[in-house]
């Protein structure tokens, strides 16, 4: 039967079923529209670790390996996501309303369910920080966790941070349809841009942001170093920085550094990984669990605290834009927009929401370099 196997290449039957689990995410990609940008990436370097006798995905010279250990396991390819990141974003908004940064804070509470449950179920200390860095709901920012705190869990992390950004329209309707009234939905909320803030003020700001990590977070200073260094290239108004570097930076080099996560993240599912512990498999398949739960409770305390945000500004603040608290950039956005038009037609929060977006994806790797800075000071 040996024999067999390496004659016609049998996969064993743990490469089997995560063969299989790579070809639904390519079908969820390419066929279903569920951030194909990820899936399919992510797809295919399931698919292709697990077929035996690749060499793929084998020391020293595999490329998927060396994709993965070198680029990934380095932290090189998540800080080259927040600096491509950095490039897209528009801070004038927020700088106009920071007090929407309260929505980011509570769009990290999934961080701290997850974390909890994590412990109380049996994962060690480190793993159940890197398990609920999920509630993030930021690929990057949970990658760059579990790269330090559990490499085992890397693969079932990264791939459930991704799958549940994907997720986002099929979780957050029905939550927002829910807990938000009809009559909550009609509340309008002035449509105004940020137009009017001092560019000094956009320009200090990435600089600023970087200090402050220094002195608070020293450990978040690799994502919001870059994340800072790419908002700078936009806002600089110094043309060749914004024509070349911003420019190629928020393109061609997102698509490949997103191209290259996707890969290396499916990688680390791969048969060899799953089977080198007994009760490796349950974990993986209680990461994806807890994952779910994390990010649902960020949804719900984020339009919770809508709610509430709405009831003391007496009704001026539609609290639908709570639901929008988190990283899932500018997906969540979106989807927010489609349900208040949906039940209240002329209706426009997407200036709001994707603020509100946006301070989900700025305050999350500052939560995630707050706890790891905290940790790294009692030495953990």
């Amino acid at each position: 039967m040996s024999y067999l196997n390496t004659l016609v290449n049998i996969p064993d039957p743990t490469s089997l079923i995560l063969i299989v689990v790579g070809l639904a995410f390519i079908y969820l990609g390419s066929r279903k529209g569920l951030e194909p940008l990820m899936l399919v990436p992510i797809g295919f370097g399931i698919l292709l670790a697990n077929i035996p006798l690749s060499g793929l995905n084998d020391p020293p010279f595999g490329l998927l390996y060396l994709i993965r250990e070198k680029l990934l396991i380095t932290e090189v390819l998540p800080c080259l996501a927040f600096l491509t990141i950095g490039t897209m974003m528009d801070l004038r908004p927020l700088l106009r309303r920071p007090w929407l940064l309260l929505f980011g804070i509570s769009g990290q509470s999934g961080v701290i369910f997850a974390l909890i449950l994590a412990l109380l179920i049996g994962f060690d200390f480190r793993e159940a920080v890197a398990v609920g860095i999920i509630g993030c709901a930021d690929g990057p920012t949970a990658i760059f966790v579990s790269t330090k705190y559990a490499p085992h869990l890397l693969g079932a992390i990264g791939l459930a941070a991704y799958t549940y950004i994907s997720m986002v329209p099929l979780l957050q309707v029905p939550l927002m349809r829910a807990l938000i009234s009809k009559r909550e939905m009609n509340i309008k909320m002035p449509i105004t841009s940020g137009d009017d803030v001092s560019e000094v003020v956009v320009i200090a700001f990435p600089v600023v942001l970087i200090l402050l990590s220094l002195l608070f977070m020293p450990s978040a200073l690799p994502l919001i170093g870059m994340l800072a260094l790419g908002n700078f290239l936009r806002e600089s108004g110094v043309t060749e920085l914004v024509d070349r570097y911003a420019k190629t930076a928020s393109t061609s080099l997102a698509d490949v550094v997103t191209l290259l996560l996707g890969l290396s993240v499916g990688s680390a599912l791969s048969s060899n990984v799953i089977t080198a512990s007994p009760d490796l498999p349950i974990k993986v398949v209680t990461v994806f669990v807890l994952g779910i739960i994390a990010f649902v409770g960020d949804l719900i305390v984020g339009i919770l605290t809508g709610k509430i945000v709405s009831a003391f500004s007496v009704g001026r603040v539609n609290p639908a834009i709570g639901a929008s608290a988190n990283s899932a950039f500018p997906v969540s956005a979106r989807v927010v927009q489609r349900e208040v038009s949906r039940a209240a037609p002329g209706n426009i929060i997407l200036m709001y929401s994707l603020t509100t977006n946006l301070a989900g994806q700025i305050t999350s790797p500052i939560f995630a370099g707050i706890i790891l800075t905290l940790l790294g000071v009692y030495g953990i």
